[in-house]
């Protein structure tokens, strides 16, 4: 008897259950790999927009005291009681003209940029755009929900809300004093200035509480601008000041961390920060 001929079939050209499955492990792998260090590249890429910004504003507030026989500028958002005219006005004196179909949050913005364009700084810095970090995420949030245009805000006790110093020749150190303080204001619009109760200098400043917010826009760290031109960045390293930095709940400031519950970075804060009794 004659036997047929077996014809093999033809494999199939697709991939078996088995392989899908480890080419989508691999891929997994792969990402898990690859989009942390893409964070840590936005990260560090939002960092030097930051500073560049920092850079502007310090270069801008150094030239209005070369001007204006070295005083500082005035650090709230109104005029002060000297009538000089604040960096920036919030609102301001002449209110802008919002675009038809405008948003609640688009308008906050036109509202800031225009009140840093009547401002005492203006002439010096140019681009109402330095107010905002690009790592302060609150811009995506929605009006009274903690949305916000300003990033920065200007320490007080610079001719601000807690005034102690009025002129450049005040500052001994100003390689070591910070003018400029990321904020993260969870209210909404970081108002008036920052400050902070500094503690005493003779007990490496024992005692010292935040009472105004720090930011943790990029990552773990801040950025700040010193009283001599130049711009920084700072990495936090105490998790309540971390924690406390990032919080969005509006009513976080009764519980403000100070040197007991965060010693290395309010220390730090207080080492930097400018006073009468820390010229």
């Amino acid at each position: 008897m004659t036997s047929r001929s077996q014809t093999p079939r033809p494999r199939s050209s697709g991939f078996t259950l088995i392989e899908l499955l480890v080419v989508i492990a691999i891929i997994a792998i792969l990402a898990g790999m690859l989009l942390p260090a893409l964070t840590r590249a936005k990260l560090k890429a939002t960092g030097i927009a930051c500073i560049s910004n920092q850079k502007q504003l310090i270069l801008a507030w150094t030239m209005y005291s070369g001007d204006f026989s070295d005083k500082f500028v005035n650090f709230i958002q109104g005029k002060n009681n000297a009538g000089e005219v604040p960096w920036r006005y919030d609102p301001p004196p002449v209110l802008p003209v919002y675009p038809a179909g405008a948003s609640a949050e688009r308008k906050i913005q036109i509202i800031i940029e225009e009140g840093y364009r009547q401002g005492a700084l203006y002439k010096y810095a140019p681009s109402p755009g330095i107010l905002h970090c690009p790592g302060d995420t609150r811009n995506k949030l929605r009006a009274g929900k903690g949305y916000t245009y300003v990033s920065l805000s200007g320490v007080g006790t610079l001719n601000g809300e807690a005034a102690e110093l009025f002129k450049m020749s005040q500052l001994i150190n100003p390689s070591d004093r910070f003018v400029w303080i990321e904020e993260n204001d969870p209210r909404g619009e970081n108002v008036g200035s920052w400050i902070m109760s500094p503690g005493t200098p003779a007990t490496d400043f024992k005692g010292a509480q935040l009472v105004d917010s720090t930011a943790v826009f990029h990552g773990n760290a801040s950025t700040f601008n010193f009283a001599d031109g130049h711009a920084e960045s700072h990495k936090w390293v105490d998790p309540v000041l971390i924690k406390y930095s990032a919080n969005m709940d509006p009513n976080k400031f009764g519980g403000a961390p100070n040197d007991s519950k965060a010693p290395n970075d309010i220390r730090w804060l207080a080492r930097h920060y400018p006073a009468l009794t820390n010229p």
